[in-house]
């Protein structure tokens, strides 16, 4: 799952540096036109199933349904897929710091601990 991430992250890191202002007039142009590229979009999404269901087989994200965790997984990793945060966030974004996600999600991604799990926890403002 990271190589997957990793991939389309370092191809998109690099065609922003060689050149930033190119970068940012493609990135423009996909989202003026997105319905032509939306086909590129549902083919990652397609592999990334792929990989999904080959986590499931091996006891991964238990309790959840493909689509769901496409989805979640896709939230969480926005930063690195979306070309146009490499605009915004440049130097930011790591390959570093996408091993340390992709890792958190595959240790805590499943639905254990029931459907009452809701982000709650001890933690709580002082006022």
């Amino acid at each position: 799952m990271y190589e997957f991430f990793r991939r389309r992250f370092v191809i998109s890191r690099d065609r922003f540096r060689d050149d930033p202002e190119y970068f940012t007039i493609i990135c423009e142009m996909g989202a003026a036109n997105f319905e032509r590229v939306r086909s590129y979009v549902d083919l990652a999404d397609h592999y990334q199933c792929e990989l999904i269901a080959e986590a499931q087989a091996e006891g991964f994200f238990a309790g959840l349904e493909i689509d769901e965790t496409l989805s979640l997984i896709n939230q969480m990793v926005s930063n690195y897929t979306l070309p146009d945060a490499m605009i915004y966030l440049g130097d930011k974004l790591t390959e570093e710091k996408l091993a340390r996600i992709v890792d958190t999600i595959f240790i805590g991604l499943s639905r254990e601990a029931g459907d009452g799990a809701s982000g709650v926890n001890t933690l709580r403002v002082a006022g």
